[in-house]
């Protein structure tokens, strides 16, 4: 009788992870279609393209442990069966995470202007892709798990060992050439840190999941460890992509003054005592009817009230009702005047 934790369980394990991050997924591509309508066509196809790849995934995956632990529940030597996870694992998480390299390849070209960097990245993509293949190509040759570890040792080590070096080679490099552009100007200089710290928290998160399995994979092959953090690669590489995409979006609201966010239909405005409220510019769309039609956009309204006291001097402080009340009179002749517009 095979012990359970090490066979099932980290199976089962693996499938609620790929569950769990295909809806994180959902909601950062349906946030991405409000957000950034005017994106390059190709931005756009890649990442409705991913999340196709990925919900064959999902919906694969859910076919699989559904045969494991309902219609061959207690079946021991069922637990072996690769059913569909030459397909879901090493194909569709190859292609995912080689069009995800790909494309940072092809912005390292363009942000640091050298294409040996943009080469490089390409390379390691395709590499640690062909490698996954090959992998598939075995493991439906043996139809086992078993035997799986060894005979196919050399294709799983390239495999995650190549996408390990990809990452880090994205993220350094691309931390190094967005640290170039830092002009020391504020705007930009937030900017730049957000970027980097997005870019070196993504790529090192998904380089420490490849080492970690690649780790699992020739430390213990005979347990169910390692295919369970591969059953997450490709939801972590997409969900990185996205996570670089929608970083563009602000919420404003946070800080003490409104700012104007170009390059973005979802809106979030902040109302102050004393600020006004502020809309992103658009550019508006004339259909054959020649109506003009915006595009749609998320009203999150913020309502902040503030105030000072001085609480060593109570008998001199300074009554904010009356400047509240002046201030909401005039904020509701700003809604109407803006509403009509």
């Amino acid at each position: 009788m095979p012990d359970f934790r090490t066979t099932s369980g980290p199976l089962l394990l693996g499938y609620l992870f790929n569950w769990g991050l295909f809806g994180v997924l959902s909601v950062q591509v349906y946030f991405y279609h409000l957000a950034f309508p005017g994106d390059r066509r190709s931005t756009k196809w890649l990442v409705f393209g991913i999340y196709l790849l990925e919900l064959t995934q999902t919906i694969m995956m859910t076919h699989d442990a559904f045969g494991t632990y309902a219609v061959h529940y207690g079946e021991v030597e069922f637990l072996y069966n690769l059913q569909m996870l030459p397909i879901t694992i090493p194909i569709l998480s190859a292609l995912v995470s080689c069009a995800v390299q790909m494309h940072y390849g092809n912005l390292l070209r363009v942000l640091s202007g050298s294409k040996i960097l943009g080469l490089t990245v390409a390379i390691f993509a395709l590499i640690q892709a062909s490698a996954a293949l090959v992998q598939a190509g075995q493991t439906i040759a043996i139809k086992d798990r078993f035997p799986l570890s060894r005979k196919s040792f050399v294709s799983e080590t390239v495999w995650l060992a190549g996408s390990a070096i990809c990452d880090l080679i994205i993220a350094s490099a691309m931390t190094f050439t967005l640290m170039q552009k830092d002009t020391g100007l504020p705007a930009t200089h937030a900017l730049i840190t957000k970027l980097v710290r997005i870019i070196v928290e993504t790529g090192c998160l998904t380089a420490i999941t490849t080492t970690v399995t690649l780790a699992l994979f020739i430390s213990v092959p005979d347990k169910a460890y390692y295919p369970c953090l591969t059953m997450v690669l490709a939801k972590l590489y997409s969900n990185s992509l996205l996570a670089i995409l929608n970083s563009r979006i602000r919420i404003e609201g946070v800080h003490t003054s409104a700012q104007i966010v170009t390059g973005s239909s979802l809106a979030f405005y902040e109302r102050s005592t004393t600020s006004r409220r502020t809309a992103l510019p658009y550019v508006d769309v004339v259909t054959k009817d020649d109506r003009n039609i915006g595009p749609h956009v998320v009203d999150v309204h913020i309502l902040r009230r503030t105030g000072t006291r001085n609480v060593m001097d109570e008998m001199h402080a300074t009554p904010i009702d009356d400047t509240i009340s002046k201030d909401s009179t005039i904020n509701q002749d700003e809604d109407s005047v803006l509403s009509k517009a």
